[in-house]
């Protein structure tokens, strides 16, 4: 079959003005020609017609009139003029074309963008049916776009082949339908819930394994939803500001003296000078009046007289003159003429009064929180941050300080990642321990999701006879898998879903159970994720790194636990490897600082070798967002 043809309009007046502002046109034949979503479904796709229209109903009629009528794409994806302005009008001029209307579609659009953000109710699509075009509307904003584009992708490939009356082909679709039975459907298949039947096992994942580029994209879909809240400025160290922050008053707020000296008329030029006497931090910059001839002494920091016009530093002075007491000068000789408003900072110099101060989505370190104070700031407007759980799961688990049992080992996943979770600033709760069984574990998710907003679980993700948490996500709590294996080493089955609980978006962060994979996945995955959710939008910082020894490659990119170190001789830091990397040996985590990223084994290249280059993610390091 022939790939489906799209045609996408951009509906909006400042993108008709300026075509270059058009950023979800561009998505959109993004996703299209590079045959997938975010999500990895895939839509084959060309894109036959691109345009470009205001939000004006007739000339949106007019395209989708035109390019329907013709018969010169399969599939016309609008974007824009779904809102609520009153030039949003698109919805309005679909529904005047189009000859059969598609509810479903746009009802299945909205039930996925729901699951991450409320607003998307106030989203208008129309969808419907002229000839054998599909017509759907997509909201304005890329990312809106993505996600509801994403959200019907499977069913667009089949709504053509009914539109085109293909029977092969529509036969085929119904006979999959009817053949999955009673299985669960995931994103990419189906998963048989035979939960504690061995013999019934899946030999192979359901999952479509995708890489680390598509993972990354996904966590980035979920963005702070605005929550926010006032914390006092002494306990606001490590927060995201939630709104940008003007200063509140000038500073410095009087003409200050950058060096200790004499404030002067520069026009008197060198020579002597009576002392009037001193100005000291603190002081009003009028208590004493200059005239010319005369000098004021002053500390570094104080206000300079009114009428002042420079500082001379103590340095470029001579006393000549005390007074009779000897405790007091009388006359001084300035040895180097002065220049019109030297070592005088203005008013305002440093931060002036409503100056922009810091950015929305900062986070708040000793030096912004040293700036907050300048501005005279004592509540400070933050993000709310995500409410975490940690939830272990396997019969092997026992707590540490417990009586060893045979055939069991101490839970070390749980107080690692809590552990490096507060190192971030966030404040995880203990969920406890789940045994392999499908009520215990069911009851405990429930019970987790009843506190936290997001689950962070360790094990039970993989391929073994008791490993269930994918399937009771998906039946019992009617989870979206996000990703169910990434194409990583360690951490191939890392599973990222998301659900509807008591009216509140929750979100799970499956990690595999071994120690060192559950603690490299969650630098990768869980700590952007919570950061996302926490309006801290910084990324990791990457750096490129010298080799010390040899590395045989995997068929994965993989994440080698490693020790940079600096030195004089070489910008560039060398990497030392922290030993035997098997994702159960937490040792190889000890006193790591960075990840370093090889990549996969290729047919050219088996072996990284002492000496190569490589990038390396800086661990506990973040780069702001500009």
């Amino acid at each position: 079959m022939a790939p489906i043809t799209f045609g996408i309009l951009t509906i909006s007046d400042t993108c008709a003005r300026d075509p270059t502002e058009d950023r979800s046109g561009e998505e959109l034949i993004r996703l299209i020609t590079d045959h997938s979503t975010d999500s990895g479904r895939i839509i084959k796709g060309h894109v036959a017609e691109v345009n470009i229209v205001p939000d004006n109903e007739f000339s949106i009629m007019e395209i989708l009139t035109k390019w329907s009528d013709e018969a010169r794409v399969n599939v016309i994806l609008t974007t824009g003029g779904t809102g609520f302005s009153p030039r949003d009008v698109t919805p309005e001029a679909t529904k005047k074309i189009i000859q059969k209307e598609a509810p479903g579609i746009a009802l299945a659009m909205l039930t996925a963008s729901l699951k991450i953000t409320p607003m998307a109710a106030l989203s208008r699509a129309a969808c419907g049916i002229r000839n054998k075009t599909l017509i759907i509307n997509l909201p304005g904003s890329p990312k809106a776009a993505r996600e509801c584009l994403d959200a019907i992708a499977m069913t667009i490939p089949h709504a053509v082949d009914l539109l085109l009356d293909s029977k092969p082909k529509i036969k085929e679709t119904h006979e999959h339908v009817q053949n999955s039975g009673c299985r669960h459907h995931s994103e990419n298949g189906t998963i048989a819930l035979n939960l504690g039947h061995v013999a019934g096992r899946l030999r192979e994942s359901p999952y479509h394994m995708i890489s680390m580029k598509e993972a990354e994209e996904i966590i980035n879909r979920y963005t702070w939803q605005g929550e926010n809240e006032f914390v006092d400025l002494w306990d606001c160290h490590g927060r995201i500001l939630s709104e940008d922050i003007r200063a509140q008053c000038d500073l410095p707020p009087f003409r200050a003296s950058i060096k200790d000296g004499y404030a002067v008329v520069a026009s008197d030029g060198g020579g002597q000078r009576r002392v009037l006497g001193g100005l000291e931090a603190g002081h009003s910059p009028g208590s004493i009046k200059l005239e010319p001839g005369f000098c004021v002494r002053v500390n570094t920091g104080a206000p300079v007289p009114e009428e002042a016009t420079a500082v001379v530093q103590v340095e470029d002075t001579k006393l000549l003159e005390k007074t009779a007491d000897g405790k007091e000068e009388k006359t001084i000789e300035i040895l180097v003429a002065p220049k019109e408003h030297q070592d005088i900072r203005p008013v305002g110099s440093d931060i002036e009064e409503g100056s922009l101060v810091l950015k929305r989505h900062t986070r708040i370190g000793a030096v912004e929180a040293g700036i907050l104070a300048a501005c005279g700031c004592t509540k400070v407007k933050v993000t709310k941050l995500p409410t975490i759980g940690i939830l272990s799961t396997g019969n092997e688990l026992q707590q540490a300080g417990e009586e060893p049992r045979p055939g069991h080992v101490y839970d070390s996943n749980k107080i690692t990642l809590m552990m490096l979770f507060r190192e971030f600033g966030y404040a995880p709760k203990d969920m406890g321990i789940a045994i392999d069984d499908e009520n215990v574990m069911i009851d405990s998710i429930k019970e987790a999701l009843s506190h936290v907003d997001v689950l962070v679980t360790t094990g039970s993700v993989s391929m073994g006879d008791r490993d269930m948490l994918k399937p009771i996500l998906t039946q019992v709590f009617k989870a979206d898998i996000h990703f169910g294996r990434v194409n990583m080493k360690p951490g191939k089955p890392t599973t990222f879903a998301t659900c509807q609980y008591d009216g509140k978006i929750k979100y799970f962060v499956c990690l595999p159970g071994n120690p060192v994979s559950a603690t490299v996945t969650s630098h990768l995955f869980a700590i952007p994720l919570l950061h996302r959710l926490a309006g801290n939008y910084a990324r990791p910082v990457v750096v490129r790194a010298r080799l010390t020894s040899s590395y045989k490659l995997d068929s994965r990119p993989e994440y080698a636990r490693a020790i940079l170190m600096w030195s004089e001789e070489d910008p560039m830091p060398k990497a030392y490897s922290t030993g035997n990397q098997i994702s159960s040996k937490l040792l190889s985590c000890k006193n790591a600082n960075a990840l370093l990223m090889l990549p996969g084994r290729t047919d050219d290249r088996g072996e990284m070798l002492a000496g190569d280059v490589v990038q390396a993610m800086l661990l506990g390091f973040q780069q702001n967002a500009i």
